[in-house]
């Protein structure tokens, strides 16, 4: 599982965002980002995979679901299939 961790713990978040990078012509990669802003969240991810033109936020992720992987603010996690 990627993750990883760009700023400090914000306990205001209320929710994330679900990132999908679809650069790859076959296939995709999808990630839950610790981050409300949808902007923000796709720009994490471009740091982590470049530049990519196919890189957007389909989502938002519940802080249910944050709080269940154990991810705070800033931080993301690469969905496994």
């Amino acid at each position: 599982m990627a993750s990883g961790n760009s700023k400090a713990h914000s306990g205001t978040m209320k929710y994330g965002r679900l990132v999908r990078d679809s650069s790859s012509e076959r296939s995709y990669t999808t990630y839950v980002v610790a981050e409300e802003d949808a902007t923000k969240a796709v720009a994490m991810i471009r740091t982590l995979v470049g530049p990519a033109l196919n890189v957007e936020s389909i989502g938002r992720a519940s802080l249910k679901l944050l709080l269940a992987i154990g991810l705070s603010a800033g931080e993301f996690r690469k969905v496994e299939s």
